[in-house]
């Protein structure tokens, strides 16, 4: 699960380096070709990256790049330096980049990665800050820990609620501070909602609704259901298709009037069908649903850990389509199930518990007996679609 833009991107792989333009546009549709890297840069940045959404790190507002500091100077009185920044951000001091400013700056807004400039207060509030006798470092801490604080107890939440009936996030490797801020969002709308408060509830639905506009403006970017260049070859954006996934849940959840019914009711809006008709598709072009396509992804050299937790996440991801869409299957008037069992053609998830595993006892302790994953051996014998009817 890395960057947001690492997620939603369908890389195809490199082109070759004699081709007289070697830089290619990596975005869908966009067959743009570049002789310098810093001219392919300058062009994602105007025509793709600029449009992306961002999620305000304040209020949890999903908004566009290019609108997105208007956001935080109109609703958080934060006002974006107009010269280089005095102190460079985290992810340029990292990254050993030049850091311009902004709030975020231009190279997380590039990266699609959290600015820690968004953690810090106004110019104006920084200067009555100093003025004062309380040191605004101590403010900037408290208020970026009670972030991660709030963010924390309502993934908490989500693992310990709604993770028995769909685990297919793992949760040993999970940390809120490096998830996608769509997949992070989408887990918060849920344990929010398992809370039972009406003000969590409430929040939920707001988050929901902002969450449910970016998926639906970002469609090209995830969408690979009708791109035919689409492969097993690219890249697979697992954290994306998870939180759509999450979205689509949620949004039956959501219909049993404000009760908690996490075992889901046969009912789903036509807009939700479309979507869900959209992942279902995108897996199928991508053949997430094929077991050599699953293990073509690793070297024998990766860490036989990695590689047993990464497949297994694909299966659960798989396995939580497949139940979803048997479910509403009453529900819709498709001649054919939107997943049928014959296309599963992968091994069942195995080894509940140290999926499930958290910290390294954990782990040890329930990886003892399970034979990691052979990339040699296809299990064709054990394949789901071999047993459907």
């Amino acid at each position: 699960m890395e960057g947001f833009g690492s997620e939603i991107d369908f890389l195809q792989t490199a082109p070759d380096p004699s081709a007289y333009d070697v830089f290619r546009c990596p975005f869908p549709r966009c067959n743009a070709r570049y002789r310098r890297k810093e001219h392919l840069n300058r062009h994602e940045r105007s025509k793709h990256i600029n449009q992306q959404a961002f999620v305000c790190s304040r209020c949890g507002h999903v908004k566009i790049s290019d609108t997105l500091r208007r956001h935080v100077q109109k609703q958080h009185k934060i006002t974006e330096p107009l010269n280089r920044a005095r102190r460079a951000c985290a992810g340029c001091q990292a990254g050993k980049s030049r850091c311009e400013g902004g709030v975020p700056c231009e190279e997380c807004v590039r990266r699609n990665i959290h600015c820690s400039l968004q953690d810090r207060p106004s110019i104006a509030e920084d200067q009555q800050t100093r003025s004062s006798t309380a040191p605004s470092s101590s403010l900037h801490r408290e208020h970026s820990q009670l972030y991660w604080d709030k963010t924390k107890k309502w993934v908490d939440r989500y693992f310990d609620i709604f993770h028995r009936r769909w685990p297919f996030i793992h949760r040993g490797s999970f940390n809120v501070r490096r998830e996608t801020p769509l997949l992070l969002q989408s887990m918060i709308v849920i344990g929010m909602w398992t809370s039972g408060e009406q003000s969590a509830q409430s929040a939920a639905v707001e988050l929901y609704d902002q969450l449910d506009s970016a998926i639906q403006d970002q469609r090209e970017r995830w969408d690979a259901s009708e791109v035919e260049t689409a492969c097993s070859a690219c890249v697979w954006p697992i954290a994306t298709y998870q939180a759509i996934l999450l979205h689509l849940i949620f949004s039956v959840i959501m219909k049993d009037n404000g009760v908690v019914n996490l075992d889901l009711k046969p009912s789903i809006s036509a807009a939700g069908l479309a979507l869900l008709k959209s992942l279902v598709g995108s897996c199928r072009r991508l053949g997430m649903f094929f077991y050599p396509n699953m293990l073509a992804r690793f070297k024998e050299a990766d860490l036989p850990a990695l590689v047993w937790v990464s497949i297994e996440e694909v299966k659960r991801f798989n396995m939580a389509l497949y139940k979803l869409c048997t479910t509403l299957s009453s529900s819709t008037t498709e001649d054919r199930p939107l997943l049928h069992a014959s296309e599963l053609q992968f091994p069942l998830p195995s080894n509940d518990p140290l999926w499930n595993a958290v910290g390294r006892a954990g782990w040890e302790a329930n990886a003892k007996g399970e034979n990691m994953v052979s990339l040699k051996d296809d299990l064709q014998a054990k394949w789901i679609s071999r047993y459907a009817d």
